[in-house]
């Protein structure tokens, strides 16, 4: 046993490697250690694991063939297994399943119509939101509708459906927020933060999402290789396809004082993570809601999101005389009409252009 026979050769998916006595399983992306020299054995443990692999491409098929057999559930849980997890919003992917799943559960995906989404909608309207004690809003159950929908586009690439019947139902009107957070409300936030337990790390978040006019999950998700103080530019690889998210973004007089100050507390305190801003665990921030909440509350600042930092942003950029073109080129957005929904101007920032007529 384990000395090879004159003329006998291994068979496909049995190598060696460099410096180790052991043969290796190697099929596709698999490469693992069979932990033995012995031919024989190895020849036994690959056939195994041959036999293991063919049985899993075998069901996948089966499931793909007997399409009207997977469930609505088993589809979503595949499509949070496969797909959230590469995803930024990983985390609202889940929350939005949660109905959703509950609701059609083992329902046949296949079997699934508009008319049964618009059922959802009804069952979703009789229920009580945890966070409002009022009925559920239109805007979240648009957030389901879009989970059910992106679960739809899978399973047609998965070969369980040949169709996307959301794309036939009609979601709910949606309030364009028109919510302009002031230079003294900014700063009222700030100072609350600076001073507030376990909050010390908002001041910097809302200056960096300020000075970058980013999305808060790009912000969140930044890491200190992407930034170069030198060239003053952070690098962004993960821009939507759907969204013109820039690739790189300047960095300013006052993003390079905050930015350079977190690299020298990093240095100095040894902090250990490649996240700008991390949890002590390392993690990155997945959400500020509450400490964002709390602060606003006791600053006296009312109905306030921390997306409206962006807001703020794009809306400075124009009254400070930048032409819509480039405002749209820096906050990622493909139309101009999009841009006009976030660059909100009061009446006094109308005044000079009014009193012009004047003289006329």
């Amino acid at each position: 046993m384990g000395r090879k026979k004159k003329g006998y050769k291994a068979p496909a998916g049995l190598v060696k490697m460099p410096g180790s006595p052991f043969w290796y399983v190697h099929i596709g992306n698999i490469c693992k250690s069979t932990k033995t020299s012995d031919l024989v054995k190895a020849t036994l443990i690959l056939r195994e694991v041959q036999t293991r692999l063919l049985q899993k491409e075998m069901e996948d098929r089966a499931m793909v063939i007997a399409g009207d057999e997977v469930s609505f559930k088993t589809a979503a849980e595949r499509y949070l297994r496969e797909e959230s997890t590469r995803k930024i919003s990983e985390r609202s992917d889940r929350i939005n399943s949660i109905h959703p799943i509950r609701y059609f559960a083992d329902a046949r995906i296949d079997g699934i119509k508009p008319k049964d989404v618009y059922g959802y909608f009804n069952w979703r309207r009789k229920q009580i939101s945890k966070q409002t004690g009022k009925p559920v809003s239109g805007p979240t159950m648009n957030r389901e509708k879009s989970f059910i929908s992106e679960v739809m586009k899978k399973s047609i690439k998965w070969g369980y459906i040949d169709r996307n019947i959301c794309a036939e139902v009609e979601g709910f009107p949606e309030n364009k927020r028109k919510r302009y957070v002031t230079d003294e409300e900014f700063k009222a936030i700030k100072e609350i933060a600076r001073n507030t337990p376990k909050a010390e790390h908002l001041p910097d978040i809302m200056d960096v999402l300020y000075q970058t006019g980013q999305r808060s999950g790009r912000i969140f998700q930044l890491k200190w290789n992407q930034i170069d103080l030198e060239k003053r530019l952070i690098t962004f690889d993960d821009g939507p396809e759907n969204k013109r998210a820039p690739d790189e973004i300047w960095i300013n007089d006052t993003l390079f004082m905050v930015l350079s100050r977190l690299k020298a507390q990093r240095s100095f305190f040894k902090v250990v993570g490649q996240y700008v801003f991390q949890k002590p665990n390392g993690k990155p921030y997945g959400r500020i809601k509450t400490t964002w909440n709390n602060c606003c509350k006791k600053a006296g600042v009312v109905d306030a999101h921390i997306h409206d930092i962006r807001h703020k942003t794009l809306t400075d950029m124009g009254k400070a005389g930048h032409p819509l073109q480039k405002i749209a080129q820096a906050g990622g957005h493909k139309e101009i009409s999009t841009t006009m929904r976030y660059t909100h101007l009061r009446g006094e920032d109308t005044r000079e252009a009014f009193e012009s007529l004047a003289r006329i």
